[in-house]
């Protein structure tokens, strides 16, 4: 089964890839699964996108912000450079 799921490295690297790209994107987790990381990485589980999104924030990579209606927006940091 471990071939139906991308690492996480992966998505990692597909996020930053992203945002490099797309310095002023910010979206939700699903808006990430599925307009920035596509269908070049459509085996990667929503739970594998929200680690992964955790993991860049840890690492100050990306930034969460919660909106007023609850939606979690996540963003390139400025010092965002891999």
């Amino acid at each position: 089964m471990a071939d139906s799921h991308e690492s996480l490295d992966v998505i990692v690297a597909a996020i930053l890839g992203h945002v490099d790209a797309h310095p002023l994107a910010a979206d939700s987790a699903s808006g990430v699964a599925q307009w920035w990381l596509g269908p070049a990485h459509e085996k990667a589980t929503r739970e594998q996108v929200e680690r992964a999104l955790e993991l860049l924030v840890a690492r100050r990579q990306l930034r969460r912000v919660t909106l007023s209606d609850g939606t979690t927006l996540y963003s390139r940091t400025q010092s965002t450079r891999h």
